[in-house]
């Protein structure tokens, strides 16, 4: 069983940002952690591909599971846990929002993962469920993420300068995170 899924976000890989650096601080706690690659870029980046994805790992999830999610991840991982009436311990969500963006990149290979579900029902399915806002990101807009978060009813907790917590904006580390868990 896995103890941790980590879930990276648009045009995303598990080598980047902070993501490394927390696989190897909860694998040397001897924790099973998953940090899938998931299909990224215009025409195979959808809902239904990364559900493919985490559908081979679906049997090791359970209530002792956490996600850790950044940036489109959020939208996907609580989807994907309705969908499948999912139980989970925990969601830690970095920098999460449900709808288009207003960049064309991004909203073109992101549109997709918003099927528009009652977001309230993940309250449900995870027992505990943090988000993580900057107050400066340059991706995501504020107040998509204070939407979002207050949807599922998680635990808010806003950073400043943070960016859009990625490798550019600094965040090679996230202790703030690591605290959480």
């Amino acid at each position: 069983m896995f103890d941790y899924v980590i879930v990276h976000g648009s045009y995303g890989s598990p080598f980047e940002n902070w993501f490394p650096w927390l696989y190897e601080k909860l694998t040397a706690e001897g924790k099973n952690v998953l940090v899938p690659q998931f299909p990224c870029g215009a025409k195979i980046q959808n809902y239904d591909n990364w559900k493919r994805v985490l559908d081979a790992y679906k049997h090791l999830i359970n209530e002792n599971t956490t996600f850790i999610g950044h940036s489109l991840a959020p939208a996907f991982i609580v989807d994907y846990l309705i969908d499948n009436n999912l139980k989970v311990k925990r969601l830690v969500l970095v920098a999460p929002f449900y709808g288009l963006i207003n960049i064309p990149e991004f909203d073109e290979v992101n549109s997709p993962f918003f099927t528009k579900k009652d977001l309230s029902k993940i309250s449900f399915l995870a027992l505990k469920r943090i988000c993580f806002i900057s107050n400066n990101d340059p991706y995501v807009p504020k107040a998509l993420s204070v939407s979002f978060s207050k949807e599922i009813s998680a635990e808010t907790i806003f950073v400043d300068n943070a960016g859009h917590f990625n490798a550019s904006a600094g965040y090679k580390t996230f202790e703030s995170l690591m605290e959480k868990l």
